[in-house]
């Protein structure tokens, strides 16, 4: 075998056989209802309001075709409010399970009126996926409960 045949078949080795895979891009809206399981707040020496805050949620997608549509989620978060009660940050993040056991999880970043969110990466059906989107939230019920609206966009490969 020539030097150049077999440099050609090695790097044809290494590179693989297998056709590019599809990336499948999609795009949604829903809901998710939370309910507060636990919370902690406490008060710096500022008069900031911090409350520490376990969720869980139900996703329900605008399409039931949605992959994560009824996945559960389970969210940690901080939310600092000023002492004036004027300025509120929020941040945190949660994973999903849906009804196969596959997870991913995202990270969220937002004010009083809504977030933004990035998916940082699951397992099974979504491994790799990437993508985002914002929320919206509904005012809370006097038990604490809270609805947020989600829109986003995602790739999975």
């Amino acid at each position: 075998m020539s030097k150049s045949a077999l440099t050609f078949s090695s790097l044809f080795l290494l590179v693989g056989t297998s056709a590019p895979s599809e990336v499948l891009a999609e795009s949604g809206s829903g809901t998710v209802t939370y309910v507060p399981v636990a919370s902690e707040t406490m008060q710096d020496s500022s008069g900031k309001t911090i409350t520490r805050d376990h969720l869980k949620g139900v996703i329900l997608a605008s399409d039931p075709g949605i992959k994560f549509h009824l996945a559960t989620q389970d969210c940690k978060g901080t939310t600092v409010v000023s002492a004036y009660g004027n300025d509120l940050v929020v941040k945190g993040y949660c994973d999903a399970i849906d009804r196969d056991g596959d997870v991913w999880w995202l990270w969220y970043d937002g004010t009083a009126q809504g977030s933004t969110w990035g998916i940082l990466g699951g397992t099974g059906k979504y491994a790799g996926m990437t993508g985002g989107g914002t929320t919206t939230t509904e005012k809370p019920a006097p038990d604490g409960r809270f609805v947020i609206h989600w829109e986003g966009s995602w790739d999975i490969p």
